[in-house]
């Protein structure tokens, strides 16, 4: 008798979140539309913010599933989407995982999104998308944490492939384009390694209308010891983007957070 063969379904899901500002009560979330492998907690209220904890309390993202983030910011709305907890991609066998991600900033509107570290385990896939529609005047703050491995079992850079597809708007005008396929056994990632053989890598776009120059200069003089930063103006101005990487988990946050304190101060 052949036994049964049970496959486990993919899951999609995600989160779709829509914010406005209210007179008199400040940014409200309006609508929200949360579905497992993510949890939201209940938003709250920082002055004129609106801020959301999303997390995933499932094992984390496995072949086939798919995970979709629609954030809207309305006009002149201020709102914050953070993850305090660590999302895995778990080995695969075949096929990947995939995070679609879309962020909408009407006019004076700012957002903020600083997720909890992506981690690619041994032989996990993972292919994401991220779409960004931004209003002349709006501010964005993005941030992106990735690990190569549990460091605890002695993974670095063991996973199948990463790739990433980030495009980002302004009044309908294409700012800032990022295509790219990370392969480890293929070497793309032996320069990370060559400075730090564990590297953790996070990413952080900054965009406002009046985006000073001498930005760039302080963050390049983030002096940590284990990290890396590098910044760079955007081709058509108002904006930067900054990369980072540091020799683990620790000095990776800390030097994230130095950045995001020269950036929102």
């Amino acid at each position: 008798m052949t036994a049964p063969v049970y496959a486990r379904p993919a899951v999609v899901g995600g989160a779709r979140l829509s914010y406005e500002y209210l007179d008199a009560v400040g940014t409200r979330l309006v609508e929200q539309w949360v579905r497992p492998p993510l949890h939201m907690t209940k938003a709250y209220h920082d002055q004129d913010w609106a801020i959301s904890q999303l997390m995933s309390p499932t094992a984390g993202l496995l072949s086939g599933d798919l995970l979709k983030v629609d954030v809207s910011v309305g006009e002149g709305a201020r709102a914050a989407v953070i993850s305090p907890a660590a999302c895995r991609v778990h080995t695969m066998d075949s096929g990947c995982a995939r995070i679609k991600q879309r962020f909408k900033i009407a006019a004076g509107g700012v957002l903020d999104v600083w997720p909890a570290p992506l981690i690619l385990q041994k032989e996990a896939a993972l292919f994401q998308e991220t779409r960004v529609d931004m209003a002349a005047d709006a501010t964005l703050l993005l941030c992106e944490i990735v690990m190569p491995g549990r460091a605890a079992y002695g993974e670095s850079f063991q996973f199948k492939s990463w790739a990433s597809s980030l495009r980002i708007y302004r009044e309908a005008k294409l700012l800032s384009y990022e295509n790219f396929l990370c392969e480890p056994i293929k070497g793309d990632a032996l320069d990370w390694q060559e400075a730090y053989p564990n590297a953790n890598y996070a990413s952080v776009y900054f965009l406002t209308p009046d985006t000073a120059p001498p930005l760039v200069q302080k963050l390049h003089d983030i002096d940590i010891e284990g990290a890396s930063v590098g910044a760079s103006l955007l081709r058509s101005g108002g904006g930067l983007g900054v990369k980072i990487l540091a020799a683990d988990g620790i000095q990776l946050r800390r030097a994230v957070l130095l950045a995001r304190s020269i950036l929102i101060e």
